[in-house]
């Protein structure tokens, strides 16, 4: 897959999340600041790590953009709203990069486990 492939992929799905998270805000509310902090957190990985592009947070990265206004759509120039309701000490946070990183590494030991316990049977064979 190339990667014009890709960003069109990822934009989409990226378009997808925020229309899901658009209908849970309108429903039930969701937690704004929960929401912001974990874009700081995101863009903050973003800057030192460029292989983002390549990982599935630049998916959830683009929607919580788009949930916030933060996006070249003039549409969604109006979620900018949304910044108003957020707390203090949501917007004085400062993002880290570490959050994301012990995430990621988690999720890669994860998947290295399910390989793992792919290569031995939970019944073993009869010889």
């Amino acid at each position: 897959m190339g990667e014009r492939e890709r960003h069109v992929l990822a934009s989409t799905a990226a378009e997808t999340m925020y229309y899901l998270w658009e209908l849970q805000n309108q429903q039930e509310g969701r937690d704004l600041d929960a929401m912001m902090r974990r874009l700081k957190d995101l863009s903050a990985y973003s800057l030192t790590h460029a292989e983002i592009m390549w990982q599935r947070e630049i998916v959830e990265l683009l929607a919580l953009g788009m949930f916030f206004g933060m996006s070249s759509n003039s549409a969604m120039r109006k979620n900018q709203e949304r910044l108003r309701l957020l707390s203090d000490a949501t917007c004085n946070y400062k993002g880290q990069a570490k959050i994301v990183e012990q995430q990621i590494a988690q999720r890669k030991d994860n998947r290295k486990h399910a390989q793992n316990d792919e290569d031995e049977p939970l019944q073993p064979r009869l010889l």
